[in-house]
């Protein structure tokens, strides 16, 4: 999968998540293009999985190994990952991930604000200390703000 084919899949599975969750569709590309290496990873080939879930309950799951922080040191584990029928699956599962877990409450709260969102997503959703950074420059750098800003102008004449 080229960039270009990631970006335009990515966009129409978080636009049609973002209208059930509100949540901002260009943060969820943002997040999965950092979490998936742009559709490369094995774990969004493997299970569509584009946000590195990890597996709970009885759910399908594959195990990778994968890099998490601990004590400030980089170190590599395995771990159970979500398994989904496609990537619009993964991207739903994410935003339900954020709306009902109390951790993300601030999230939540800054969902609005993408720039505070992907804040306080971060503290939360992974360990690297400089991921809220990475996923901000990967929004902006892409101009992924523009599908926030023209979601939201979607969302304001639907309502009127």
């Amino acid at each position: 999968m080229t960039k270009a084919e990631f970006l335009a899949a990515a966009r129409a599975a978080a636009l049609e998540s973002s209208r059930a969750s509100g949540l901002p569709p260009g943060v969820t590309v943002a997040q999965a293009a950092l979490e998936s290496a742009w559709g490369a990873s094995q774990l969004a080939r493997r299970a569509q999985n584009y946000f590195g879930i990890k597996a709970n309950g009885k759910l399908p799951w594959i195990a990778l190994p994968t890099l998490e922080y601990r004590d400030g040191r980089a170190l590599w584990v395995e771990a159970r990952f979500a398994r989904y029928d496609s990537m619009a699956a993964g991207f739903a599962d994410r935003d339900r991930i954020i709306l009902t877990v109390a951790c993300y409450a601030a999230a939540r709260a800054g969902a609005a604000d993408p720039e505070a969102f992907i804040r306080a997503l971060a503290q939360h959703w992974a360990t690297d200390p400089r991921y809220a950074q990475k996923l901000l420059d990967i929004y902006l750098d892409n101009k992924l703000n523009q599908l926030d800003q023209h979601s939201a102008l979607s969302t304001q004449h639907s309502a009127t």
